[in-house]
C-alpha cells in the first residue's frame, strides 16, 4: 500500500480537500505537499503591486505550503513541503517518477469551466500520464468533511487484472469500509426487461448476464480469501454512465477502480471508462494501476 503520497496543491478548496483525504485515508504514509509555480500563467499577480511577479508567486506558494502544514497539524500529522517552478502537469509527473512516489492525490473541478494550475485539464493530464495510482477529489473541503471515510466504497470490475488489483487495493487500504462490487453488462441495445420477453433479444441478455455473473463469482473468490462480507451488484448499460449513476443513487462515499493508463488498450472498466468516471464523478475516485501481485 502507498508509503509515499504526493498531494499537488493550488489555491482551490478542492486541493486542500485532497490533502485532507490523504491525511485520513493514508495514516501511515509519508505525505508530500507540492506546489508548482506555473511558468505559463501568472495566477497571483497583484494589481498595482510594485513587487516583481516572480516574487509574488514565490510568496503565494510559500503561504500555500504553510497552510498545508497547518491542516496536517489538525490531524496530528506532518507534511513535507516542496515548491517547484515549471509546467504543472509535467512537473507533477516528473516529481512522481524521480522521488519514488507511490500514489498521487489531486483536487479537481472536473469538467467545470474553471481552469487553474491543478484543476480541470491539468488533473486530467496527470491522470493520463502519471505511472502510479491516483485519487481525484472533486469535492470542496466542506463537502468532503460531510462524508464518512472510508465509508461506502464502490468497486467496478470487469474481470481484468487491473480491476482485481483495484479490489485488492480497496480491501487492503479500506478494510473498515463497506465495499460494493459492481459489474456493468454492456448490451448492444438499450435494456428493458419487459420488452424482451419472448424475443430473440432475451437470449442475448441471458447469455451476457451469465457472463457478468461469472465475473462476479470469480471476483468473489478474492473477497472470500480476505474473509470479508461485501455486496455484489449487476447493472446494464453504458459502463461509465452506469457507474456514475449507481454511485450517486446509492450514496457512495468514494469509487475505487482499475486503470490501464494511457499505454494499454481500454477495456470495459479500465482505460477510457476509468478516465471518464474520474473526470465526471462528484465523489472521490481512485484509479489503481498495476496487477494484483504487484500490490
Amino acid at each position: 500500500m502507498p508509503a509515499n503520497v504526493l498531494v499537488p496543491l493550488d489555491r482551490s478548496s478542492q486541493s486542500i480537500a485532497g490533502l485532507v483525504y490523504t491525511l485520513v485515508s493514508f495514516p501511515d504514509a509519508t505525505v508530500t505537499a507540492l506546489h508548482v509555480i506555473d511558468v505559463e500563467h501568472d495566477a497571483y499577480g497583484e494589481v498595482e503591486s510594485s513587487e516583481p511577479s516572480d516574487e509574488q508567486r514565490q510568496r503565494a506558494g510559500e503561504r500555500l505550503l504553510e497552510r498545508a502544514t497547518e491542516v496536517a497539524s489538525e490531524y496530528d500529522r506532518t507534511v513535507e513541503k516542496v515548491l517547484e517552478t515549471g509546467i504543472p502537469h509535467r512537473t507533477i509527473v516528473e516529481y512522481t517518477v524521480e522521488h519514488d512516489i507511490d500514489h498521487v492525490v489531486m483536487g479537481s473541478h472536473g469538467e467545470s469551466p474553471v481552469v487553474g494550475p491543478f484543476l480541470g485539464h491539468v488533473s486530467e493530464a496527470v491522470v493520463q500520464r502519471v505511472p502510479v495510482s491516483t485519487t481525484i477529489v472533486p469535492e470542496s473541503q466542506s463537502e468532503l468533511l460531510q462524508r464518512d471515510f472510508p465509508g461506502r466504497i464502490l468497486v467496478p470490475v470487469d474481470g481484468s487484472e487491473q480491476s482485481i488489483a483495484a479490489l485488492k487495493f480497496a480491501i487492503s487500504q479500506f478494510s473498515e469500509g463497506q465495499i460494493t462490487i459492481l459489474h456493468t453488462v454492456r448490451l448492444p441495445f438499450e435494456y428493458k426487461s419487459e420488452a424482451f420477453e419472448g424475443t430473440g433479444l432475451d437470449n442475448i441478455v441471458e447469455v451476457m448476464t451469465d457472463q457478468g455473473e461469472a465475473i462476479l463469482d470469480s471476483v468473489g473468490k478474492v473477497v472470500e480469501d480476505n474473509n470479508l462480507v461485501v455486496e455484489m451488484e449487476l447493472t446494464y448499460g453504458d459502463p461509465s454512465r452506469s457507474i456514475l449513476e449507481y454511485a450517486v443513487e446509492s450514496e457512495f462515499d468514494q469509487i475505487v477502480m482499475g486503470s490501464h493508463g494511457r499505454s494499454l488498450p481500454a477495456r470495459i472498466i479500465v482505460g477510457s471508462v476509468a478516465e471518464t468516471v474520474s473526470r465526471r464523478s462528484t465523489i472521490s475516485v481512485t484509479l489503481v494501476r498495476g496487477r494484483p501481485n504487484e500490490l
